[in-house]
């Protein structure tokens, strides 16, 4: 009689211990899920801890090249891209997304008046969010600019800040000058190169040979060519056709001094 009455207490026992082994293993002994880690907060100024911007955010450059900038508080601007490595007679230099850019400011340094961009091939911005349907299709690139590509685009004048006996004090440097139109907000536009050698100081060489022969030595050195800009433009236009420009500006109030005009 006892090992009939322990028997079943046993088996019972047996099965009870499974059915709490299978409860354990469908729900207490089922494997944590494992959490992302937590970044951390970055250290007062650490900008390398600063997470990316997002694909759809404007990159600094993109901002900056841009007509609105012209007429915005030089703060603001600093603002968006730090303050500048250098500034001197109204001019503040800022890298930014391989580009050097130069922006020119009023007499006291608080309004935006224009932008300068150096032109490498480490900054190969279009030309469409400023000319719009006037850079081309497809638009045209810095990289790709010549003065003769932004001739037959904007057209414009040519100028120099000197042609003859300039000195040393700082390469003399020629410039395609135009004005754009409404839908462009007439701002202005103006791709320069210095004159210091090869086709640039071969070109300007000529269109100064020229201006000589039909006028005189004085003409030159008063920069009376500036007064009227369309005169001797042939003579530069074919010359600078081909030549890539160093920089290019827009802005207000990028005209220039037409010197002794009377």
């Amino acid at each position: 009689m006892r090992n009939r009455r322990i028997k079943p207490l046993l088996m019972g026992v047996v099965t009870a211990a499974a059915l709490l082994a299978g409860c354990t293993d469908s729900k207490d002994a089922a494997a944590p899920v494992a959490q992302p880690p937590v970044a951390a907060a970055p250290e007062p100024g650490n900008t390398a801890a600063t997470p990316a911007a997002a694909p759809g955010d404007k990159r600094v450059i993109d901002q900056l090249f841009s007509l609105e900038t012209v007429g915005m508080n030089l703060a603001y601007v600093e603002k968006i891209a730090g303050p500048a490595m250098r500034s001197e007679f109204h001019r503040h230099q800022f890298r930014s997304d391989g580009c050097e850019v130069t922006l020119l400011t009023d007499d006291a340094d608080k309004v935006v008046n224009g932008v300068e961009v150096a032109i490498a091939p480490s900054c190969n911005l279009s030309l469409a969010p400023l000319l719009g349907g006037f850079a081309g299709e497809p638009p045209i690139t810095l990289n790709e600019l010549t003065f003769g590509k932004y001739e037959q685009m904007l057209g414009g004048g040519y100028y120099a800040d000197c042609l003859s006996l300039c000195g040393n004090a700082a390469d003399p440097v020629v410039y395609l000058h135009a004005e754009g139109s409404r839908a462009m907000h007439l701002m202005e536009f103006m791709v320069q190169a210095p004159m210091v050698s090869g086709p640039v100081l071969n070109a300007t060489s000529q269109w100064r040979d020229a201006m000589i022969k039909a006028e005189s030595e004085d003409y030159v050195l008063d920069t009376r060519f500036n007064c009227d800009p369309q005169r001797f433009r042939s003579v530069i236009a074919t010359g600078l056709a081909a030549v890539k420009p160093t920089a290019f500006t827009f802005g207000r109030d990028l005209g220039f001094p037409p010197g002794e005009c009377s």
